[in-house]
């Protein structure tokens, strides 16, 4: 297994990124906004320059956090143009995978809508050579593991995987316990890994530093060696020391306000993620 952070979990700056992943010994970054804009607004001459930094620190690009039809099911055809920006983002910075979602939650919405809704964009992918990996969101219409593997079953194509997000289970509206269940439903498809951790508190569910929440890493993190996972665990903390990131930055996370005093709560998550992993794996 590798290890990587959502890089504006921290900063909007891509030196510092670097800088922090070092430090830590990760393998890679996963970029969703940097310069406080979102990867697909970035002109091809700063992607360039993006790539080139990471390169030269003998780091990789390990997923293109894209925000994909994480939209109202109405909106899905201006979706397409952002799907080919991400797909170029993703060429330049030497990634293969990008990040998508099954639309934000509607009472009418149904699987057999989603499957016409992705016709165009896996030819796209398919042509590109890119793969989409679905995530399940409690905003959207998979909010948990079992649902989202229910969809990528009816959809059924290899431009299709999914990141296991076991932090996200815990704001799920059916309750879906992030492992063994939540694992288990996505195991076949899971092609990448976001760790963040969670507790109900008295508002509701809240992020909290890694291995202090009611996530059971350690059995997680034993489920993956005996799987044989070797993909990426990209730390996506969510997490802020003496605060709350808002609602409305948790269902669009990105940009300067939603990085500001990342740093120090990510890097206690990633110390405790290194020792889990270390005892466990």
């Amino acid at each position: 297994m590798k290890l990587s952070i959502i890089t504006d979990e921290i900063t909007q700056d891509i030196g510092a990124a670097i800088r922090f992943a070092k430090a830590y010994h990760l393998q890679g970054l996963e970029l969703r906004t940097v310069d406080n804009h979102p990867l697909e607004d970035l002109s091809e001459q700063r992607l360039k320059q993006i790539y080139e930094e990471i390169r030269q620190a003998d780091l990789e690009v390990s997923n293109i956090a894209g925000s994909f039809y994480k939209c109202a099911y109405e909106q899905r055809s201006t979706e397409l143009d952002k799907l080919k920006r991400l797909i170029e983002a993703a060429h330049i910075l030497g990634c293969s995978t990008i990040r998508g979602f099954a639309f934000f939650q509607e009472a009418s919405l149904c699987a057999e809508q989603i499957q016409e809704a992705f016709v165009i964009p896996l030819t796209i992918l398919e042509k590109e050579g890119m793969k989409l990996l679905l995530e399940a969101d409690p905003s959207v219409f998979t909010t948990n593991h079992r649902q989202l593997r229910q969809l990528l079953d009816f959809i059924h194509s290899p431009q299709l995987g999914a990141i296991y997000d076991p932090g996200n289970d815990i704001y799920d509206p059916e309750g879906e316990c992030p492992y063994p269940q939540g694992w288990e439903a996505i195991a076949p498809y899971a092609a990448h890994i976001h760790i963040k951790d969670a507790v109900i508190g008295p508002a509701g569910p809240e992020c909290v530093r890694i291995g202090s929440g009611l996530v059971d890493y350690a059995g997680i993190c034993q489920a993956l060696r005996d799987y044989g996972y070797a993909g990426y665990l990209s730390l996506e903390t969510h997490y802020r020391k003496g605060q709350v990131i808002s609602e409305e930055l948790m269902r669009l996370p990105g940009g300067t306000e939603f990085s500001e005093g990342g740093l120090e709560a990510a890097a206690e998550s990633m110390e405790m993620l290194q020792r889990l992993l270390a005892a466990h794996l």
